[in-house]
């Protein structure tokens, strides 16, 4: 069995509502989904962000044609060390064609790809309620502006999901706003819901440790990265109670020697398209339990098939009990076959099925890759002059506060 070809095909999907970060609105998700297919016919698929253009793709394809699905360790090095100084970070193509290569050998030798990462220690995985601002949608519904908004929807969202951890994205609008939305859920939920608070890298250092103390009264789960920098994170975490969690200052393994020299984090948040794919993200699981840091699971913009690929990780990592992010459950729609993966009771298990257990609807595939063709649905990852719908001609600048 060998790879025969590669293919990335643009997919856009709405989500219900413009979600809002410090980097600005987002009222879709554009992704390319990666399939391949191997010479008896076995199709694998995987999903990595939009920035990763099929014509990228198709660049390695020629040197990956005619390796073996189950040879990751070869291909994920050829994409890796191609050149000295590629021009953009590598490992979200290797993770994605590595997902796509497990999503083969699963459905070769009939096992769930969770299997081949060594086995689940665990059935399912907690999910977090991933809790954002947002502008209406065309509907005129959705809109989440304040800290009484927030608290609503929190309420409508946890009882719909049975959440048990309570996510904020911060940095859109002031610090302070984001602390009383903290105040305001942990006065709703009680001493019991675990909270968590993102700036997504939009404040300074002084403004993280006024915020973070203030912070520190209601008993937050984790902090992260409310600055960007290692030296930053460090100088905020000496000054604050609360553990400190990062996606954004160690975000690869050449990374991780000097954040944890410098004391930065408590926690890192994996992500098998920054830290290269779901094997290398049990190895950080191992390397994290081994040098006394927390390890828990990032979310972006992924779709059905990346947020398998997260669960299946999920249920494999031994030293990974933190709730996991999950953007997806802001979407409308999926491109796989059959409903969405939603947790139920605040938890999810990996699709039942051998390889990712999922399946790519061809019909919806064909839909949301003519709405990511057709320019009407443009986001800021395909159109950075549109950073933000409701303020033309605005762009971030960091820090922000």
């Amino acid at each position: 069995m060998k790879i025969e070809s590669i293919e990335g095909i643009p997919v856009t999907i709405p989500a219900k509502a413009p979600i809002l970060t410090s980097y600005g609105s987002l009222k879709s998700w554009s992704r390319t989904i990666v399939k391949v297919t191997t010479d008896n016919g076995i199709v694998g698929w995987g999903d990595v962000s939009s920035r990763v253009k099929p014509e990228t793709l198709k660049t390695f394809e020629g040197s990956l044609r005619g390796l073996s699905p189950w040879s990751t360790t070869v291909i994920t090095s050829r994409i890796k060390n191609w050149n000295y100084y590629p021009w953009q970070k590598l490992e979200p193509i290797m993770a994605a064609i590595e997902m796509a290569c497990l999503d083969i050998q699963g459905k070769a030798a009939q096992v769930p790809v969770y299997e081949l990462l060594g086995g689940k220690v665990r059935d399912k995985i907690p999910v977090s309620a991933y809790l954002f601002y947002r502008h209406h949608n065309e509907d005129g519904a959705g809109q989440i502006h304040t800290p009484d908004e927030m608290v609503a929807f929190a309420k409508g969202f946890s009882k719909e999901h049975g959440f048990a951890t309570l996510k904020l994205k911060g940095g859109y609008f002031s610090p302070e706003t984001d602390r009383d939305t903290l105040y305001a859920l942990r006065e709703t939920f009680g001493k019991d819901m675990r909270l968590r608070l993102d700036p997504q890298g939009s404040w300074t250092p002084t403004t993280a440790i006024r915020i973070g103390r203030e912070l520190d009264k209601i008993g937050m789960e984790y902090f992260e990265d409310p600055c960007i920098g290692i030296q930053a994170m460090a100088a905020v975490r000496s000054a604050v109670e609360t553990p400190l969690s990062t996606n954004m200052c160690v975000t690869t393994f050449e990374e991780f020697g000097p954040g944890l020299t410098a004391g930065a984090v408590d926690i890192v948040l994996s992500d098998i398209w920054y830290w290269g794919g779901m094997r290398p993200t049990i190895e950080l699981d191992r390397l994290c339990y081994a040098t006394g840091l927390d390890v828990g699971i990032h979310s972006g913009t992924e779709l059905g098939i990346g947020w398998a690929a997260m669960i299946h990780a999920g249920v494999a990592m031994p030293h990974c009990t933190l709730a996991a992010d999950a953007m997806y459950t802001h979407l409308t729609d999926d491109v796989i076959v059959g409903d969405m993966l939603l947790p139920v009771d605040g938890e999810i298990a990996p699709p039942e099925g051998v390889g990712l257990g999922i399946e790519v609807d061809e019909a919806k595939l064909k839909k949301y890759s003519s709405l990511a063709t057709a320019g009407t649905a443009v986001d800021r990852f395909l159109n950075p002059a549109l950073a933000d719908s409701a303020r033309p001609g605005w762009y971030p600048s960091m820090p922000a506060w």
